[in-house]
């Protein structure tokens, strides 16, 4: 790819100093689309059928909560998971309390936590405010990835629900936690300007981690679950860790900061990028 000859259009500026490219990496669930209302609704709609069925509703829930995170950690973000894991766990808290069910009540019963497990992947998504706006006026000013973990027909289904097809160049969905590397793959690929550049996400963990390769813009709008929980965010000497509270504050304070340095940089040796007003694709912002 020639960086020169492919990085500026009519609309669209995101060329860097040396031939090389400016770039954001937006995490998707937690940080752009809300995601774990849908989990913690799972959770207590799991709760409260196992009360239903003779069993204490916190137990099994804490029980589920276990199960899962040795699922994740085994087997990845598939979307089958989950639905698995709520299966495993009514299985193991009907053996453990020695419940009697009928073979016909068990399997309604093992469809019921399937269709639990299901509910949050295929829901209308909800677009945290400035989201789309924000991402849309940097769409002139960077090549943008979505990079995010999950199963690919249901992350591209809530972009493409959510109407963010227009912001992104490329979706990037896994089932492992690997941001960092394929962070650090793309910037080999494209030439990218790891000091011009930058990662948003809400997790301390596996988008953290990316400060080791670029800047890092820590939006926590989610807290997340207990498997993505650390303390602190990793160190860098080469790179920032910019934190802020909304997206509006990560235009003001993060994204035009990295823009205003390009500006001065490339000033006197290029085509500049210019702070665009208006969004790209559909404001669905309220």
């Amino acid at each position: 790819m020639s960086n020169n000859n492919n990085c500026r259009t009519a609309n669209r500026n995101f060329c860097a100093p040396g031939g090389k490219i400016a770039v954001l990496w937006v995490d998707l669930d937690g940080t752009t689309i809300v995601c774990q209302p849908y989990f913690d609704q799972a959770h207590a709609n799991y709760g409260h059928f196992m009360k239903l069925r003779g069993f204490d509703p916190q137990e099994s829930i804490e029980m589920l909560r276990k199960i899962d995170k040795a699922n994740t950690e085994r087997v990845g973000f598939e979307r089958d998971r989950f639905g698995k894991s709520l299966v495993e766990a009514y299985d193991y808290m009907r053996k453990l309390k020695r419940k009697r069910f009928k073979e016909d009540e068990i399997l309604n019963d093992r469809q019921i936590c399937e269709n639990i497990g299901r509910a949050p992947f295929f829901r209308e998504p909800e677009i945290f405010p400035n989201a789309a706006a924000v991402l849309g006026r940097a769409h002139h000013n960077f090549m943008i990835f979505a990079v995010t973990i999950g199963n690919r027909e249901a992350q591209k289904y809530k972009v493409r629900q959510a109407g963010l097809q227009p912001v992104f160049d490329e979706i990037i969905v896994t089932s492992r936690d690997e941001k960092p590397q394929l962070v650090a793959q793309i910037m080999k690929d494209l030439n990218v300007d790891p000091k011009l550049s930058a990662f948003i996400g809400n997790s301390k963990r596996s988008d953290g981690a990316c400060v080791a390769h670029t800047n890092f813009i820590y939006l926590p709008l989610e807290p997340g679950w207990d498997y993505d929980k650390v303390a602190e965010i990793p160190s860098s000497d080469a790179y920032e860790v910019i934190q802020v509270q909304d997206w509006r504050e990560c235009e003001e304070r993060a994204i035009n900061s990295l823009i205003r340095r390009r500006r001065k940089i490339m000033g006197s040796s290029g085509p500049t990028p210019v702070l665009h007003e208006q969004p790209c694709c559909k404001d669905r912002d309220s």
